[in-house]
């Protein structure tokens, strides 16, 4: 096919574009070949994705993303730490959202991954389509897909002890636009809850992330939690 990448390893793998319904490309790497098949097929089963990429090789990264565009990246966050970041920094140049995998929710895993400005997180073990759907439309839709057992994991780690430094005061509208933004909803979702305007939210969303200096909407909802400045969410409600 004249529109692929010519790599002797490398797997692209189209949806029938007859049978398609959806919009989204989405490309994924994994160093564990049963892993990406996983995704590679539960993705094919997506009705909102029409194309899927499934990279074998790391080198592969920087061509697809620069070719394709794709809207969606998925990578695992045992990814070697320098390459992970330049994958990052790559894909948020280009507009690309970002979806880490997770192989579990242990605390060690998450003070590797919990600052980096991804769009996202999935855990490896138990992935359904359901979730996976789930995942893939709330990042589209400008939400933040968190595992319920990542959730479970920060919580414990929010009610350990008592927050020493509380850090910068938020305003009654911030605390609540942040409270939101944890359970995983979008500046739109915001403002019908707060009765405010989608600008009027984006505002709060902007103080909040500046004031808790984080780099995105990920790294605030779980800064939040885990440094007990709201209080946590219940697990269910969060996806």
């Amino acid at each position: 096919m004249s529109d692929q990448p010519i790599h002797h390893h490398d797997v692209i793998s189209l949806r029938d574009r007859h049978t398609a319904t959806g919009t989204l490309d989405v490309a994924v790497f994994h160093e564990d070949a049963i892993i990406r098949c996983g995704l590679q097929t539960l993705l094919h089963s997506v009705s909102a994705v029409a194309r899927v990429h499934a990279l074998d090789e790391p080198h592969h990264l920087t061509e697809i993303l620069t070719r394709y565009r794709p809207d969606i990246l998925v990578l695992p966050a045992s990814f070697e730490a320098a390459p992970l970041q330049d994958a990052l920094d790559l894909a948020r140049s280009i507009g690309v959202k970002v979806v880490l995998t997770l192989p579990t929710a242990a605390r060690e895993c998450l003070q590797r991954v919990g600052r980096l400005n991804v769009d996202g997180f999935l855990l490896e073990s138990g992935l359904t389509e359901e979730s996976l759907t789930h995942a893939v439309q709330a990042v589209a839709c400008g939400e933040v897909p968190v595992p319920p057992s990542l959730v479970r994991e920060l919580m414990s780690d929010a009610t350990a002890g008592a927050r020493r430094n509380r850090g910068p005061q938020l305003t009654p509208r911030e605390e609540a636009a942040l409270t939101l933004l944890v359970h995983g909803m979008s500046n739109k979702q915001i403002a019908h809850r707060l009765g405010i305007s989608e600008n009027g939210a984006k505002r709060h969303v902007s103080n909040v992330l500046a004031k808790l200096n984080c780099p995105n909407r990920t790294v605030a909802a779980v800064i939040a939690v885990k440094d007990g400045l709201i209080a946590a969410p219940v697990p269910s409600a969060v996806l």
